[in-house]
């Protein structure tokens, strides 16, 4: 199966699209970069890597997704670990894509933590909508367990990235059990969608307040 035609990472770009309501100036399918091409911009070890390398005005993006998480969200099925891992995987590649393109068009600078934290909350939105669909949106709270409580961090990695991964861990778990527990329990998808599109659309700091303001009691 060829990454780069991929029509579930389409599919994905459009669900991000629809549920902030905006629209990347580009198509993440035309930016997906191969192993090879990879391993010679970073080459991290990571399943998934939005590679972003600017030499004067000229600025290359490339996406690389391992050909196992794709065969894994183009295949459906139901939720398994693996499954629910793939998937994971995939939106935070294409969230990443989508956002950072999408700033740069208004254009409004974005920090690794701003960038990592939506990825994470894009994570949990992506799969209580799907399962809204499914009449199981209860299921939010044992989500918000599995994705945020329930991690691991690359060896490889430093102690500054361990922190600032941990950091956006923590905002989003913040974020998405007020979201539990404001709209999904109370069954408020519009509630939920004008929540997320407000989030999505406030500068750095403003948006890592608002994430941390749901971990008040």
């Amino acid at each position: 199966m060829a990454v780069e035609g991929s029509p579930a990472l389409a599919r994905l770009q459009a669900e991000l699209e629809g549920i902030y309501g905006v629209e990347a100036p580009g198509r993440v399918t035309d930016f997906v970069i191969g192993r090879e091409r990879w391993a010679e911009l970073s080459g991290s070890g990571a399943p998934e890597e939005l590679v972003v390398r600017q030499e004067g005005d000229d600025v290359e993006i490339g996406l690389y997704l391992d050909e196992a998480v794709i065969r894994s969200i183009e295949g459906g099925g139901a939720w398994t670990h693996e499954r629910l891992s793939a998937h994971c995987q995939a939106v935070e590649g294409v969230s990443h894509f989508v956002y950072l393109t999408h700033r740069a068009s208004v254009p409004r600078p974005v920090s690794h933590l701003e960038l990592e934290l939506q990825a994470e909350v894009d994570k949990f939105v992506t799969v209580v909508l799907r399962a809204w669909r499914g009449r199981r949106h209860e299921a939010a709270k044992a989500l918000v367990q599995t994705l945020f409580e329930q991690v691991s961090y690359r060896e490889n990695i430093c102690r500054d990235q361990r922190a600032m991964y941990e950091k956006a861990n923590f905002l989003a778990r913040a974020y998405c059990r007020f979201l539990t527990a404001r709209y999904v329990i109370r069954g408020s998808v519009d509630g939920l969608l004008a929540d997320l599109r407000r989030m999505y659309r406030l500068g750095a700091g403003e948006k890592l307040s608002y994430a941390a303001s749901g971990a008040a009691p």
